[in-house]
């Protein structure tokens, strides 16, 4: 079978994974028996393929029904990118499945909340489609004014085949015969939380869901170890659980394995157990469960890393400076757990107060405290009185920008027909209904930044010393920082066009608005640059793809300039059976190559493994407390090498001075 296999996640591990360099042009992969190629989707270059031929008839289309000139149509147009990761992943999908070179498509899509957003874009398309039927419908009242009848031309064909496309992926996905939908989840209590939320959200949008596969269950020890014990009794629960909360939905495990399966051969063999189908375990067989902290193996890697490399104890989130504290890192390396505890922890040691703030779309504070978190800051029962926790509903967010922009645009409008109706009839209802459409045309991820730039003004009023961010999985995080400069534009854009059309309606309450978001956004990209308030603290694993995709977000934060302190290491630590053993010399091997990668200055964070792992305030607390720097003291720079250097050359020239003089 001719197979495609193709990421649609932004920050993408698919060429990682096969050991093989990939782009967006699909490349053939070596394997036995069949054919298989690869594709890492470029969301730009994607979306530049579909709308470049599209621009000229859209930009018509806006220039027909607005008071838009083609500067602020091709403005506009160039800044307003809806969904543009998620939106370019569904038109790849299908452009692929329209190539006959392709038997199946087997799509590795981007962590939860933003695989949710991608499978709701259909909806998103037909929307962009009615906005410019709005435009549109302007021009068909003036045609078939002035002609007496009104013929469709190329811009109608456009508009109905956008809203064509969107009504055909819909009908795709939720097509169980042609699309199979399969959900990856961890046998861990936060995964079967996430996974069973997933599962409701899919089928409100009545996207059928095939199967679950369970993915890394601990096999039998292969000599007595009390962690692979508890491991496995913590996994027997939550599979129950996953069990109890989708009954009906078939599952599949899928064994951990002692090396990280990489290239082609390794993905084989789990092919072929994914392929076996859906299968029972023996639950009963597996011990009770019981909470153990192995501190002593935990900190054993630490020893091995390199002879001679002691840790501190680690005050490094405590410094008061810091304002804005990000979190961010590859899904599932634990980074809602990192920012909690550190948050738990600050609160404790200042009397400010402290806000955590989640901008995931798949939240997990919830899990993490044991208490429900809304878009409303909420005190931590039994925790710190200075700390607030919150959960962003980007969905709520939008809906107040979208109602705002609304009120604007109809405020704009009364104010036209009032000053007009004295002299002259004005019938301003397609123009008004033209404008309602352009906030559909806002660039993505405008409902995440303003909820974040609400926090920034928090800051800047001393209402909360400090906001630690807990950020959705890399590729999302790194559009959230970048996003602040797009809207800025977007903005300005906007108000350019305002300030153009003053004499006919004036600004009223719409000018203030959009003054007071650049200013906003000012304010965030200030903050998000200034080192002595800003820190992004990665999280990864001691492991080869989240290794990678690190090494990876550091050139990307470093390009935007972004003050990145430290990289905490998380789960650190095994048991004390032979296959364990084996993972903790694997994980510590990564670990050190880690440290070669970084700069000098940024910290390593060693955050040991615990089961059950850390959930309530107080264990998080004491979890926090067991973190450790690795020293840099045997590590150096280019730059210090090159000091070293010269020292020796400025040694040598005084020993030269020194004969010469002998002489």
């Amino acid at each position: 079978m001719r197979t495609l296999v193709i990421s649609t996640d932004p920050a993408p591990s698919l060429g990682d994974a096969l050991k093989r360099p990939l782009s967006h042009h699909p490349r053939r992969v070596a394997i036995g028996g069949g054919t298989l190629y690869a594709a890492e989707i470029d969301a730009q270059k994607a979306l530049n393929r579909w709308l470049t031929p599209r621009r000229r008839a859209l930009e018509q289309i806006a220039l027909r029904g607005t008071w838009l000139d083609e500067e602020d149509v091709t403005k506009l147009l160039r800044l307003s990118l809806p969904g543009i990761d998620e939106v370019a992943a569904l038109l790849e999908i299908a452009r692929f499945g329209t190539d006959s070179r392709f038997d199946l498509i087997v799509v590795d899509t981007a962590p939860t909340g933003h695989t949710l957003r991608m499978l709701t874009m259909p909806e998103t398309l037909r929307r962009v489609a009615t906005a410019f039927d709005r435009m549109q419908a302007k021009h068909r009242v003036v045609v078939q004014a002035l002609t007496g009848s009104y013929a469709a031309d190329d811009t109608d064909a456009l508009i109905a085949e956008i809203d064509g496309e969107g009504r055909d992926l819909a009908t795709l996905l939720r097509d169980s015969v042609a699309s199979h939908v399969s959900w990856v989840t961890l046998p861990e209590d936060m995964s079967v939380n996430e996974t069973q939320a997933a599962a409701v959200a899919l089928a409100d949008s009545r996207i059928p869901l095939r199967d679950v596969i369970v993915n890394r269950l601990t096999p039998e020890p292969p000599d007595p170890c009390r962690w692979c014990d508890s491991r496995r009794a913590i996994e027997a629960q939550a599979m129950a659980r996953l069990h109890s909360g989708l009954p009906r939905m078939a599952t599949i495990e899928v064994a951990a394995r002692a090396r990280e399966p990489r290239g082609v051969r390794a993905l084989a063999k789990i092919g072929v157990e994914i392929e076996a189908g859906p299968r029972g375990a023996d639950m009963a067989a597996r011990a009770r469960v019981r909470r153990i902290r192995i501190v002593p193996t935990a900190a054993r890697p630490v020893r091995v890393a390199s002879a001679g490399i002691p840790v501190k104890q680690l005050d490094l989130f405590d410094r008061r400076t810091a304002r804005f504290i990000l979190f961010g890192g590859k899904g599932g390396v634990g980074k809602t757990t990192c920012a909690a505890a550190t948050a738990v922890s600050l609160a404790k040691t200042i009397t400010d107060p402290v806000l955590l703030l989640s901008t995931d779309p798949a939240h997990s504070l919830t899990d993490v405290f044991g208490q429900p978190v809304t878009d409303e800051p909420v005190r931590l029962a039994g925790g710190p009185a200075n700390l607030r926790i919150r959960e962003i509903d980007a969905g709520r967010e939008l809906n107040r920008i979208r109602a705002r922009y609304t009120r604007n645009v109809d405020a704009l409008f009364d104010r036209i027909v009032h000053q007009r109706s004295s002299t002259v009839h004005v019938d301003a209802s397609h123009d008004r209904e033209a404008m309602h459409g352009l906030i559909e045309l806002a660039p993505p991820g405008m409902d995440e930044l303003a909820a974040v730039i609400d926090v920034v003004d928090a800051i800047e009023t001393n209402s909360v010393r400090t906001i630690l961010i807990d950020t959705a999985p890399t590729g999302h995080a790194l559009r959230l920082l970048e996003m602040p400069e797009l809207v800025h534009e977007w903005t300005k854009a906007l108000m350019g066009i305002l300030l153009k059309y003053q004499p006919v309606a004036g600004i009223g309450e719409f000018g203030p608005a959009l003054v007071k978001l650049s200013q906003g956004l000012g304010r965030l990209r200030a903050l998000l640059t200034d080192a002595a308030k800003t820190s992004f603290i990665v999280v990864t694993r001691g492991a080869a793809l989240p290794r990678e995709e690190t090494r990876d977000l550091l050139r990307q934060l470093d390009r935007l300039g972004v003050h990145m302190p430290a990289i905490v290491v998380n789960a650190v630590g095994r048991g004390t059976c032979r296959r364990c053993q084996s993972e903790a010399r694997i994980e510590q091997r990564h670990i050190n190559a880690l440290k070669k990668q970084i700069p000098r200055y940024v910290s390593v964070v060693i955050a040991p493994a615990e089961l059950p792992p850390p959930h309530g305030q107080e264990r998080l607390w004491c979890w926090k407390r067991q973190w450790a720097i690795l020293t840099q003291g045997t590590r150096d720079t280019g730059q210090g090498k090159r000091e070293k250097g010269k020292g020796k050359r400025e040694k040598g020239k005084g020993k030269r001075q020194k004969g010469k003089g002998k002489r």
